[in-house]
């Protein structure tokens, strides 16, 4: 792998979502290093001022599912330039455990509550926190929204349709922004890393992900991807963070509807 480029921040306002721990504290850590003025949101509230007390950031609890909470959020600061919408969860919270045997047949084990809090916070969290932040940035015609996404947004996740759903979704989101968002000096892009090494892992989980054949990745892959992200500015990117390999560029293809990417707004 090469070495990543050392990003300065300095003077700049940013947010991260999913702040309290695991790749969202990471890469708050890592902003606070560069340079960044950092405030980290989460629903977990002991961890949440364990990690702004211990990086140097503000905590603010903040559940991103709401979209009244966002309102508010953002009513109460003046602005922010990069923006990590990173909160995430997976539909059962147990799926990485291991496999359940016998397996049931898809989605029998999906709860309407299981289904609304994952839509709620990958996909809601998203949309919402990107309808938040747009208006500032447009008006500056500046700013930078990284959205974490995963593998699970190019290949069949079977152990969680639902978050593979969730996940394609906000894929699907930042494709769509990026052209409009491009014409006002704003990038939009994500990140889509696989396994990545957090204390959120159970011991028995790392044992499931060891049969899969595919090796726990370090945070610092996955800071290294949002830091590439943010520093080489392809709106609409979607990079690839695999075990042992630097962040893989992988771009929207050619939009065969040119207005469909930019609709006119003449009246007919």
């Amino acid at each position: 792998m090469n070495q990543p480029t050392t990003a300065n921040f300095a003077g700049r306002n940013a947010l991260v979502t999913g702040g309290a721990s695991g790749i969202g504290a990471a890469v708050a850590e890592s902003l606070v290093k560069a340079g960044a003025r950092v405030t980290i949101v989460d629903v977990n509230e002991a961890a949440l001022a364990e990690t702004g007390k211990r990086i140097g950031a503000r905590a603010e609890l903040l559940d991103v599912s709401s979209s009244e909470a966002w309102s508010k959020f953002i009513a109460s600061h003046e602005h922010f330039d990069l923006v990590h919408l990173n909160a995430g969860v997976t539909t059962n919270r147990q799926v990485l455990d291991g496999p359940v045997d016998p397996l049931p047949p898809p989605l029998l084990n999906v709860g309407d509550d299981d289904y609304r809090r994952a839509m709620g916070v990958n996909v809601d969290g998203v949309v919402f926190g990107a309808r938040a932040v747009i208006p500032g940035m447009y008006e500056r015609r500046a700013g930078d929204i990284v959205v974490t996404a995963s593998v699970a947004s190019f290949v069949p996740i079977s152990a969680d349709p639902i978050y593979g759903l969730t996940k394609y979704a906000v894929s699907g989101l930042v494709k769509s922004l990026s052209p409009r968002l491009a014409e006002f000096g704003v990038c939009i892009s994500a990140i889509c890393p696989g396994f990545v090494d957090t204390p959120l892992i159970t011991e028995r989980a790392r044992e499931w992900i060891a049969l899969l054949g595919m090796p726990l990745m370090e945070t610092q892959q996955v800071v290294d991807a949002v830091h590439t992200s943010l520093t080489r500015r392809v709106n609409g990117a979607h990079w690839i963070v695999l075990p042992d390999q630097d962040p893989i560029l992988h771009e929207q293809a050619i939009v065969p509807f040119p207005n469909i990417a930019r609709p006119t707004t003449d009246a007919q």
